[in-house]
């Protein structure tokens, strides 16, 4: 079945390659588009970027001294593939000084699809260098035939654990988000005691695309490892985890993990892979044990173990929801034990606003014998 996908292809633009005349160039159109999106109408700014700028910019609530993405039209600017010994591709960037604008070399993240539309795009400056952030969709054909489901559990400790089903094989992902958010709420509480406002701001800035870089790589990671296990993703839903309340402290570190921006980055990566992402709700897969099915007779023990006294089940309390989250994924009561899954199941996927219809996919899962429970809470995988 085809889908619609969209994404963002980030480019740097090698400034470090442009001549005198085209670096001037960006940084006066840059420049003019800040003072424009402040109120200066008699900006000289190229005519459709300032219609962009009406679009885009919400100018009611502007922060002094952030420099916002210069935003340009799909229909004024093009990007194009040449093999050169500079670039492979090349972006021409609609400019006021310049008639016919200028065209700059690009080093885009990953290759730009020859099938894929392009839509309106920014240009970003960060500390003094130019990017692209290509937004692009493209018809893809996904995927209807699986050998697993691929569980995936948004958490506090972890910032998401995935497990795959039937062999249960663990991933834990982002701790060091955690403590990334540990160092740098240490050094806002500095600044703000020496009042460096300017430098706290600048600190946030970089908390957050540390943070943000490593949930591309968390999901990029996942949707790869369902790529190559050929399974469906199953992820929780997220007012799940916005509503328990496990006390004030760790209320805050749910609510300040960023679970919401993670979800979207899987989602739209597998699509663009082909790949069915199905959300599920998260109710009582955390109480309930995976082997035996009971909920009664079971508890987390501190923050990362779950017991339970029923079967003597003792496993990592992230693992243990994840794999009931691949449960639900297949449409089965998670008081099943997991040696009852082997056959084939067809979940529907409910998928996004530009397509009518639901689509049936068929997970096949062979009868396999139940897999020793882990303990590990190292990051990585683990049995």
């Amino acid at each position: 079945m085809m889908q619609e996908a969209e994404k963002t292809i980030v480019a740097k633009i090698r400034t470090d390659e442009l001549t005198q005349t085209k670096r001037e160039a960006l940084d006066y159109e840059f420049s003019e588009f800040q003072a424009y999106i402040r109120g200066d109408d008699d900006a000289d700014l190229y005519s459709a970027t300032k219609q962009a700028a009406d679009a885009y910019i919400d100018t009611e609530n502007l922060r002094d001294e952030h420099e916002y993405p210069w935003f340009i039209r799909n229909d004024v600017f093009d990007v194009e593939q040449h093999d050169t010994e500079l670039a492979d591709w090349w972006m021409n960037i609609p400019v006021s000084q310049v008639y016919g604008g200028v065209n700059v070399p690009l080093n885009p993240h990953e290759p730009i699809p020859d099938d894929a539309e392009v839509k309106d795009s920014k240009i970003p400056k960060e500390y003094g260098e130019y990017y692209v952030h290509l937004s692009i969709k493209q018809r893809v054909e996904l995927q209807d035939q699986y050998d697993g489901v691929l569980a995936v559990d948004l958490g506090s400790r972890w910032v998401t654990v995935s497990v795959a089903l039937p062999s249960r094989e663990t991933t834990f992902y982002g701790e060091e988000i955690r403590q990334l958010r540990r160092h740098h709420q240490e050094l806002r509480t500095r600044l703000q005691e020496k009042g460096a406002y300017d430098t706290l701001v600048s600190a946030k800035d970089s908390e957050w695309r540390a943070i943000d870089d490593r949930l591309h790589k968390i999901s990029r990671e996942i949707v790869e490892d369902a790529k190559e296990r050929n399974a469906l993703i199953v992820i929780g839903n997220l007012e799940g985890i916005q509503n328990q309340d496990k006390g004030s402290e760790m209320n805050r570190r749910l609510h300040s993990m960023p679970h919401y921006t993670l979800k979207q980055y899987i989602e739209y990566k597998a699509r663009f892979a082909g790949i069915g992402v199905k959300v599920v709700n998260e109710y009582n897969t955390n109480q309930t044990c995976w082997r035996c099915g009971e909920k009664e007779n079971t508890e987390r023990v501190g923050q990362g173990r779950h017991l339970c006294d029923e079967c003597g089940l003792d496993d990592n309390a992230d693992k243990n929801g994840a794999t009931n989250i691949g449960k639900k994924g297949l449409g089965k009561d998670i008081q099943s034990p997991l040696s009852s899954l082997g056959g084939v199941y067809e979940p529907s996927l409910e998928l996004g606003d530009n397509d009518e219809t639901a689509a049936q996919v068929r997970v096949r899962l062979r009868d396999d014998s139940e897999t020793p429970p882990s303990t590990s809470e190292s990051a990585g995988r683990a049995k």
